[in-house]
C-alpha cells in the first residue's frame, strides 16, 4: 500500500470518527433535552389559554423536587412568556405543595383564591398595561322563606344563634345560605325543611337584598322566596332553632320594631322592620318573580346543569314555578 492509500484511509477513518463523534454528541443533547422535559414536567405542566395568558400546574410530584428547582423552572418559563408577550398567568398549587406559594410570591405571583386542596396564585405580566384579570366570587347567597299556610299565616321562626347580638330571639324567615350549585329554589326549600319540618311548594321570588362587607368582606345577596305549605306540622332542629310558630298578618304587625330606633336595645321577641315590608309585598303584591329552567347552552363550560331564568310575572302567571 502506497503512503497516499495509507494517508487516505487515515482520513477516512477520520471523518468516520468526526462523524461517530457528532452522532454521539447529538443524541447525548437531545437526551438531556428529553430528561429536562420529564424533570419540568413533574415540576411545572401549562396550556395556553384564549385570552393571551397561561394557565400553570404544579402536580404533586413537585413536592419532592424541592423550592430550588421549583424557583428555576418558573424563573425560566416568566422570561419566555414575557419575552412572548403573554398576559396573565394562572399558577394552580396543589396544599402538599403549599411551600412553592411562597417561591411563586417571591417572583411576581399573588394570591387569587384559595379552596379546599389547593391555591390559585396570579401574575399579570405587562408593566404598562392595567391587569384585566377578573376577581374571584365574591358574593355569598342566602335565601329566605314566606311560608304560607291554609289560613294564609306566615311560618316564623327565632335562631339558636343570631349573627349580630341586637336580633338575638327576633322572629324572622327560615333560610340560609345556598350551598355551591344550588338554586334558589332548593335552597329555600331544603333550608324550611331542615330548620321546621315544614314541606312546601315554590311560588315565586318576591324580593331581593344586596349588603356589602358581611362576613369575609363579602358581599350578601338575600332572596326571598314565596311558598305554599303542603304540610304544616312544626318540629324545629333544636341546633339551629329555640323557635317556630304560625303567625297571622296582626300578631306579626304587632311585634315590628324599627332598626333605626335607638331607644330598642334588643330585638327579642320582635320583628324588624324590613322583614315586616318583605312580608307584606308578599302578601299584598300583585306582581311576583317566576323561575323555569333554560335549556343547556351549547358549548358552556361546566354545563352540567341547567340555568334558571327569573322573570316578572302577574300572580295568576301559572308557566315556571
Amino acid at each position: 500500500m502506497t503512503s497516499a492509500q495509507c494517508a487516505m484511509l487515515l482520513s477516512l477513518d477520520a471523518a468516520a470518527l468526526a462523524a461517530s463523534i457528532s452522532l454521539i454528541l447529538m443524541r447525548q443533547q437531545r437526551l438531556k433535552r428529553t430528561a429536562a422535559k420529564v424533570e419540568e414536567s413533574c415540576i411545572l405542566t401549562f396550556t395556553e389559554d384564549r385570552y393571551n395568558g397561561v394557565e400553570l400546574q404544579v402536580p404533586p410530584s413537585a413536592a419532592a423536587t424541592g423550592a430550588a428547582a421549583f424557583a428555576a423552572v418558573l424563573k425560566r418559563r416568566i422570561a419566555s412568556w414575557k419575552a412572548a408577550g403573554k398576559g396573565g398567568l394562572w399558577l394552580r398549587v396543589p396544599t402538599e405543595c403549599a411551600e412553592l406559594c411562597g417561591v411563586a410570591a417571591s417572583q411576581g405571583f399573588d394570591f387569587h383564591h384559595a379552596k379546599k386542596g389547593y391555591a390559585l396564585m396570579t401574575c399579570w405580566l405587562p408593566k404598562d398595561k392595567p391587569s384585566p384579570l377578573p376577581f374571584y366570587g365574591f358574593t355569598q347567597i342566602g335565601v329566605g322563606g314566606i311560608v304560607l299556610n291554609q289560613h294564609d299565616e306566615v311560618l316564623m321562626v327565632q335562631e339558636k344563634v343570631s349573627p349580630m347580638a341586637y336580633y338575638q330571639g327576633s322572629w324572622k324567615l327560615p333560610g340560609g345560605l345556598a350551598d355551591p350549585g344550588e338554586d334558589f329554589a332548593d335552597t329555600v326549600v331544603r333550608e324550611v325543611r331542615e330548620e321546621t319540618g315544614v314541606e312546601a311548594a315554590l311560588l315565586g321570588i318576591v324580593s331581593m337584598r344586596h349588603m356589602h362587607g358581611v362576613r369575609f368582606g363579602q358581599g350578601d345577596l338575600y332572596v326571598v322566596v314565596k311558598l305554599r305549605a303542603t304540610t304544616e306540622h312544626i318540629t324545629i332542629d333544636p341546633n339551629e332553632l329555640m323557635g317556630a310558630k304560625w303567625m297571622g298578618r296582626a300578631e306579626i304587625e304587632s311585634l315590628v320594631v324599627h332598626e333605626a330606633d335607638t331607644s330598642v336595645k334588643s330585638l327579642d321577641g320582635k320583628v324588624s322592620l324590613t322583614n315586616w315590608k318583605v312580608i307584606t309585598e308578599a302578601l299584598d303584591g300583585k306582581h311576583i318573580i317566576r323561575g323555569m329552567q333554560q335549556p343547556l347552552a351549547a358549548g358552556a363550560p361546566n354545563s352540567k346543569k341547567a340555568s334558571m331564568l327569573y322573570t316578572a310575572a302577574t300572580a295568576a302567571y301559572s308557566d315556571g314555578w
